[in-house]
C-alpha cells in the first residue's frame, strides 16, 4: 500500500515572499500558514510579517495590531503611527497607549481618549504635573485602581465613599461598563452577596491587601452582612424559598434583592425590615451552552482589557465565534 509523503514546513523567507506578492496566488495559504507558526518563528521573519500584515487589509492589521502588543519593538512606532492616522482603529490606539512616548499621548488625547481607553490613558499620564484627570468619565474602581497604581494615600472616609458610590451606581444600573454587572458563580442563591458582583470584590480585596486596611474590609463585609439578614426576613425572599426553584433559575431575582436592599440600607429608609416595593421575581432563561456563554464573557473582557487576547492566546483558549475589538 501507498502512504502519505509528510508535507514539510515551507520555508519563513518564501512565506513573507508570497504574501507579499499579491500576484502569486498563495496569499491566503501564506497567510493561514504564517498565523499557525508566527509564535515558533524567529524575531527577524516575526518582524518583517508584523510590518508586512499591519500594511495589509483590516483583517491583516487587526491581527498584526493585536501580536504587536506581545511582541513589541520600538521600530514599529512610525508605522503604528501612520496606520493610526489613517485609521484611528481601536487595536492601534492600544499599542499607542501603552508603548509610545507621552508626549504623542498629550498630542492626541482627544482622539485617544474614547470610551474605555480613557482609563489606560490615565494609567500612562496619571501623576504628571500637567496632565488634569477627569474623574467623571472613570468609574469608581477605576479611580481606586489608579490611586493604588500611584501608591497615593487615602483616607478611610474617602474609601468609605468611594466604595458605598459604587454599590449605589451597582444597584441603579448607572455605570455604562457591563463588566460592572459581572457576578461570581456560586452554588446556591443564599450564599450570594453584593460582595460576589467581580469589581466589588476585587475593590475590597484591594483595600485589604494592597491598602492593608483589613479593619476597613472586615466593615464593608458586616455591612453586607447586615443587608443579607435583611433579605432573609423578608417575605420575597421566603416566597422565593417556598417556589423550590434551584439557585441558578431563581439568580436574577436574588440579585434583584440584594440591589434593593443595599439601596434601603444605604438610603436609611427605615428600620422595619420590609421595603413598601416587593421583588418581582423571574425564572432565569437556561443557556443553550456554556460556550456561548463563555464567548460572550471572553468578548465583554476583551472590549475592556487589551492584555486579554494574550492570556487567551498563552493558554490556548478556543471559542467558536470570532472576538473582533
Amino acid at each position: 500500500m501507498d502512504f502519505d509523503i509528510p508535507k514539510h514546513n515551507t520555508p519563513s523567507a518564501t512565506l513573507v515572499k508570497n504574501y507579499l506578492n499579491k500576484k502569486s496566488g498563495k496569499v491566503v495559504a501564506s497567510r493561514r500558514e504564517i498565523k499557525s507558526r508566527f509564535n515558533g518563528m524567529d524575531w527577524f521573519y516575526q518582524k518583517k510579517i508584523l510590518v508586512a500584515f499591519i500594511n495589509g487589509c483590516a483583517t491583516d492589521r487587526d491581527w498584526a495590531s493585536r501580536k504587536m502588543f506581545a511582541y513589541w519593538d520600538k521600530s514599529f512606532i512610525p508605522i503604528v503611527a501612520t496606520m493610526w492616522g489613517k485609521y484611528h482603529e481601536k487595536p492601534l490606539s492600544w499599542l499607542i497607549l501603552r508603548y509610545f512616548p507621552k508626549e504623542y499621548l498629550k498630542q492626541y488625547m482627544d482622539e485617544l481618549s474614547e470610551g474605555r481607553n480613557y482609563f489606560f490613558l490615565c494609567q500612562r499620564l496619571f501623576g504628571d504635573h500637567d496632565f488634569v484627570m477627569d474623574r467623571e468619565r472613570l468609574d469608581e474602581p477605576d479611580l481606586f485602581e489608579l490611586h493604588v497604581m500611584a501608591k497615593m494615600p487615602m483616607s478611610d472616609d474617602e474609601i468609605r465613599s468611594l466604595f458605598f458610590t459604587m454599590i449605589r451606581k451597582i444597584c441603579k444600573g448607572l455605570y455604562h461598563s457591563t463588566n460592572m454587572n459581572q457576578w461570581y458563580e456560586k452554588g446556591g442563591d443564599a450564599s450570594l452577596t453584593m460582595l460576589d458582583n467581580v469589581k466589588v470584590s476585587r475593590v475590597l480585596l484591594g483595600i485589604e491587601l494592597d491598602l492593608h486596611k483589613r479593619e476597613l474590609a472586615d466593615e464593608f463585609r458586616s455591612w453586607s452582612a447586615n443587608v443579607m439578614m435583611d433579605i432573609y426576613q423578608s417575605n420575597e425572599y421566603s416566597m422565593i424559598r417556598q417556589m423550590g426553584l434551584s439557585g441558578h433559575d431563581i439568580r436574577g431575582s436574588v440579585i434583584s434583592m440584594i440591589k434593593k436592599y443595599c439601596l434601603k440600607h444605604l438610603d436609611n429608609e427605615n428600620d422595619s425590615g420590609e421595603s413598601s416595593n416587593s421583588v418581582e421575581i423571574h425564572v432565569a432563561p437556561k443557556l443553550k451552552s456554556s460556550r456561548m456563554g463563555a464567548s460572550s464573557v471572553l468578548q465583554s473582557m476583551k472590549d475592556n482589557n487589551p492584555e486579554v487576547d494574550n492570556l487567551i492566546e498563552k493558554f490556548s483558549l478556543e471559542i467558536e465565534d470570532p472576538l473582533p475589538f
